[in-house]
């Protein structure tokens, strides 16, 4: 059985980003979920334990920025 580093969030709007850095973590032993918005990542992060969540600023609706600031008493995952 493969075992892994850790299990990674990686939230982008822009498809290709979000692919390639999962296809990227994917090869490297990691487990990588993908979120294409702020909301999306808020209903993945309420189901699964992350180990590291990647975090697009730049995005429509709620920001990352946004997301942070409505979230950092919540989570306790590090977050680039």
């Amino acid at each position: 059985m493969k075992e892994y580093e850790a299990h990674i969030l990686v939230v982008d709007d822009d498809k290709g980003i979000r692919e390639l850095v999962k296809e990227y973590l994917d090869q490297n032993n990691f487990i990588t979920s993908t979120a294409n918005n702020a909301q999306d990542a808020e209903e993945k992060i309420k189901l699964i334990k992350f180990d590291l969540i990647i975090l697009d600023i730049m995005m429509p609706g709620k920001s990352g920025l946004e997301f942070l600031k409505e979230n950092k008493h919540n989570i306790d995952t590090p977050i680039i």
